[in-house]
Parts: structure tokens; C-alpha cells; sequence
């Protein structure tokens, strides 16, 4: 909706005070004994006033608007990945469970932990590890489809948020991230290139009771299996 386009809100905004410069002229002049024929004679004045103060507030209103959205913008996302913070995460996944439960549709999610992450700092460095990181969030980032929101809420723990998704396509979703991120080589600062892989849970309202956080908690023990299970691979509730 409009009202959430900060641009076009402050624009708005802008140019309805923008009236105040030609009315408050008219006021004055009238208090001061000018008749209001006299006033309207001499319109040309207040067009200008109105046309040149309605062009000026109005470009103000739109860089603050704009200047508003890189800041929000900003806040919510991870500085490193690009991804959204956790932050963020936790005031969204509230949101949407809200949605999803007042419309009665299902909501799924998808917890993601790279596999031995700690490794890979410890044999090559933290800034490999920043690397990988920002590689893994880009190829996360490219191969998500506009419902699916993605944010970083650990170290190397990832969720993403399936919007009126069911098990089974919580499941190809899982999939189609998991192929993903097997497929990436990462060439790390040294100049080695690496492969690295995920342990996933997912889980989806459609079988699973219990609020949003408890969903997130199934999860985190479904992805917790996966990796006791080998790692590389997903669990499902």
C-alpha cells in the first residue's frame, strides 16, 4: 500500500504543508486591510508561491523519505551477509505466524547451521570464515523466491521463512538450498577454494502445534538430528 512508501508519504506530507506559504501570505494581507477581492485580483502571486513552494517541499519530502528507508533498511540487515538481522527476525517471524493463523494457511521454516564452520576458521582464519559467510548468504539470497525470507541468527545459523508453505514444499525448498550451497566453491582469501555444506531442519505448521517460537525450536532439534545423523543432509518433523 502507499502509506508504507516512506518516498511518497513524506512527499505527500511535503506538499500539503507547502500550502501554509501562499494562505499564511493571504492571512497576513488580509489582516493588514487588504479586501479579499483586492487579493484574488493579484492571484499570479500566489500561484507562484504555491507551484515554487509545493516543487521545493515536495523534492525535501522525497530525500527524507528516501534518506528514512536506507536507514531502516540499514537496521535490519546483517552487515556482513546482507541478510536480514536477527533482530529483524524476531519481530517478522512473529508477524507472519500471525498472518498465517488469522488467514489459516500454514507457515514453515527452515533452520540451516554450516557444517564444521569452526574448522574452517581455526585452519584458515577468520576472515576465510567471513568469506564463506557472505558466499553462502549470496547463493542463499539467489536461489530464494520472493516468499521465503532469509535471516542470519547465529554465527554460521541461518532461518528462512516459508510464507503459506506446507511440509512438502518446505521440504523442495530445503532441497533446492541444500543443492545450492553443495554446489559452491569458495575461493578463500588465500587463494584455496573450498567447498562446505549444511545441516537442515524443517518444519511447518501443517504438522506441528505450538507457537512460532516453539516451531523454531522443533527446527533447531530437527537440524541438530541432521547433523547427528552424518550432516550434509535435512531433517524433517
Amino acid at each position: 500500500m502507499w502509506f508504507h512508501d516512506r518516498r511518497l508519504k513524506r512527499t505527500i506530507q511535503a506538499m500539503i504543508l507547502s500550502l501554509g506559504a501562499p494562505l499564511g501570505w493571504l492571512i497576513i494581507r488580509l489582516l493588514t486591510g487588504r479586501s479579499l477581492i483586492d487579493e484574488l485580483s493579484t492571484q499570479g502571486v500566489y500561484w507562484y508561491l504555491l507551484i515554487g513552494a509545493a516543487m521545493f517541499w515536495s523534492v525535501f519530502g522525497y530525500y527524507v523519505g528516501a534518506s528514512e528507508e536506507r536507514l531502516e533498511e540499514l537496521s535490519i540487515r546483517d552487515a556482513l551477509t546482507n541478510l536480514y538481522n536477527n533482530r529483524y527476525f524476531h519481530s517478522r517471524l512473529p508477524e507472519e505466524f500471525a498472518r498465517a493463523i488469522r488467514h489459516h494457511r500454514n507457515i514453515s521454516m527452515i533452520l540451516i547451521d554450516l557444517d564444521f564452520f569452526k574448522k574452517i576458521n581455526d585452519k584458515y582464519g577468520h576472515q576465510a570464515g567471513d568469506v564463506v559467510l557472505q558466499e553462502v548468504a549470496q547463493i542463499m539470497l539467489s536461489t530464494a523466491r520472493k516468499d521465503e525470507i532469509i535471516a542470519r541468527v547465529g554465527g554460521e545459523e541461518f532461518c528462512i521463512i516459508l510464507i503459506e508453505c506446507d511440509e512438502k514444499r518446505a521440504l523442495l525448498a530445503a532441497e533446492r538450498f541444500l543443492r545450492a550451497i553443495r554446489c559452491l566453491r569458495i575461493k578463500l582469501p588465500t587463494g584455496l577454494a573450498i567447498n562446505v555444506t549444511a545441516s537442515m531442519g524443517v518444519v511447518s505448521s501443517e504438522t506441528t502445534d505450538g507457537s512460532e517460537w516453539h516451531l523454531y525450536a522443533v527446527a533447531d532439534a530437527a537440524m541438530y538430528r541432521a547433523k547427528k545423523n552424518g550432516r550434509n543432509q535435512i531433517a524433517i518433523v
